[in-house]
């Protein structure tokens, strides 16, 4: 009987042993370890950089106004451009497919005016507000037909943190002026500012700087019209006089100098360019303390013509800038209604951190993805 009790004990204790040591070799004991495991896993898989060229235009279609953003929350380029009534968002980890082979979304239409917005959606830009939610600025016919084209800003918010989740209506920011083209900045400090191209009977297209008290609330009294086409390559004929334009604001911050980057003469124009604006210090919404350089930052070249309405965003590493504009593909002396592709390529900056771009780049250099971008 002793024997046979010895026999067991021995026989129980190599069990125990045999899984302990499984546990330490083997599958984890539990699912929480084995998704901890899993992650660890995850966590080691190296970073591939795409390396594969691609070039200009990036949409094979017309794509005017063309807004490009990244967000390091999500690991997605986001882009929108002038869709006619209603609001579309594409997206895809690879810029050269994102307007092509990305994923795209309807977020807002504005068919049938429920609104107060019938159509002529143009220009919508997405960003994130004082407040860290995302908003859709951009502009909107208020006739439901076409008589004096009357455009309005208004203002879609997300209702979550997904920009490629679903969003809302928020409200018309100015039932009064006819503008266009809105854009917003928010400073270092949590201020935000609001720029459009406002119609001004004695100027034609003007920008102005409003601040805001929130995402969607401009500041009573905070308001200056910071610029008016003035310089000899903004006032192409026939855009002189009050046809004069300038339009298609976009923020530029780099290092301690902030800028404004604008569009000027007609976008069906060869001579479509753009133009730079800077802060000096102090009020922001007050012109005097804005100055405008007097060369263009970006004009036609390479076969592109009339580049321009622009924006910015960084590489997915944060260390580049790029520039998303639109370009015309052939002259057009008489500035009649054409396509207008989507082009984008790298912005440098001189040793004062000034922008640098020069000519549009054409479509027969090879453009490298943006440092930072996975490989597909």
């Amino acid at each position: 009987m002793f024997k046979k009790a010895l026999l067991l004990l021995c026989a129980a204790l190599l069990v125990l042993q045999t899984c302990a040591c499984g546990n330490k070799t083997g599958t984890p004991a539990s699912g929480d370890a084995a998704a901890d495991a899993s992650k660890g896993e995850q966590d080691m898989t190296p970073f591939i950089q795409n390396t594969t060229p691609f070039r200009n235009p990036i949409r094979g279609t017309s794509a005017a106004d063309p807004f490009v953003t990244y967000d390091s929350v999500t690991g997605y380029y986001y882009a929108l451009f002038t869709q006619g009534s209603y609001v579309e968002i594409f997206r895809s980890r690879q810029l050269a497919t994102l307007m092509t082979e990305g994923e795209r979304k309807i977020v807002y239409d504005a068919a049938g005016g429920a609104d107060g917005v019938w159509g002529d959606v143009w220009a919508p830009e997405m960003h994130r507000g004082k407040d860290g939610s995302w908003y859709i600025y951009t502009s909107g016919r208020i006739e439901e037909e076409p008589v004096t084209y009357e455009k309005r800003l208004f203002i879609l918010s997300a209702l979550s943190d997904d920009p490629f989740g679903e969003w809302g209506f928020q409200r018309l920011l100015d039932k009064q002026g006819f503008a266009i083209d809105p854009t917003t900045y928010v400073t270092p400090e949590g201020k935000q500012y609001f720029c459009c191209s406002r119609v001004d009977p004695d100027f034609g297209q003007v920008l102005d700087l409003y601040e805001m008290t929130s995402p969607y609330t401009f500041a009573s009294g905070k308001k200056a019209t910071i610029a008016k086409a003035e310089l000899e390559w903004e006032l192409v004929p026939p855009y002189v006089g009050n046809a004069a334009i300038l339009e298609g604001p976009f923020f530029l911050s780099h290092g301690d100098r902030l800028f404004i980057i604008y569009s000027a003469n007609g976008c069906w124009s060869d001579r479509y360019a753009l133009g730079v604006l800077e802060y000096t210090g102090g009020e922001m919404c007050d012109a005097a303390n804005w100055v405008k350089h007097e060369e263009p930052l970006l004009v036609m070249g390479n076969g592109v013509f009339g580049p321009g309405h622009a924006s910015f965003f960084t590489s997915p590493d944060g260390t580049e800038v790029f520039c998303a504009y639109h370009g015309m593909d052939h002259h057009n002396e008489n500035s009649t209604p054409t396509a207008r592709y989507p082009y984008v390529q790298r912005v440098t900056f001189d040793e004062t951190g000034y922008p640098v771009m020069g000519e549009a780049v054409g479509c027969e250099v090879d453009i490298l993805p943006p440092a930072g971008e996975p490989a597909p």
